[in-house]
């Protein structure tokens, strides 16, 4: 990983939106550890909207190489884990993204991450990890450019840090540039390998 892709996932601008392509399944648990770690050991708080077959392996590289221990951390709001798969019909209506369900249901999940992290009467530091937009798109590249709109309006409204990863494993070679600009920052596969 070049210095300037740790750079970016370390020390992500507060209101950074960043965006992962990537061909290779341990890259992307070691890019998604490397923005959380830093984050939680920077006392921020975590939200990892991850699909079921990168819970573990984050998880994993959390605790053994980032040496957190990733239950006390979810316990005390810290630390957020859930299932993109599982959120997706929270604010999807008849195949499209709801706007009003989408920033109910995340901006939620924000203010109770700030609220855990808070300190002095402001609300504390988040920064989010979210793979739904890389489930989507493989149906609609619509939807996954609304949920990305959706999440501009919250990491404005809450100053919030976001990486998004887009699986580039089958046939899809390309992330659509209409995908890629939605975003602040692009961390290419073959600028992280």
């Amino acid at each position: 990983m070049t210095p300037k892709c740790v750079s970016i996932l370390s020390d992500p601008h507060p209101c950074g939106h960043i965006v992962y392509p990537y061909t290779d399944e341990d890259h992307v648990a070691h890019a998604v550890a490397l923005y959380a770690s830093a984050g939680l050991k920077n006392g921020e708080a975590v939200i990892l909207l991850m699909t079921r077959a990168h819970v573990g392996p984050i998880d994993h590289r959390l605790r053994v190489i980032g040496h957190l221990n990733t239950d006390q951390l979810q316990r005390s709001g810290q630390l957020t884990y859930a299932i993109a798969e599982k959120l997706l019909p929270a604010f999807m209506v008849n195949g499209v993204p709801d706007e009003e369900l989408f920033k109910a249901v995340f901006g939620k999940m924000i203010e109770q991450a700030q609220a855990a992290v808070a300190t002095a009467g402001r609300p504390g530091v988040v920064r989010a990890f979210g793979e739904m937009v890389s489930l989507l798109w493989n149906d609609s590249v619509l939807a996954a450019e609304q949920v990305e709109a959706y999440w501009d309006d919250l990491i404005k409204q809450y100053s919030i840090s976001l990486l998004c990863t887009y699986a580039l494993l089958d046939a899809r070679k390309d992330l659509p540039p209409s995908l890629v600009d939605c975003h602040s920052h692009n961390l290419s596969s073959a600028v992280l390998a």
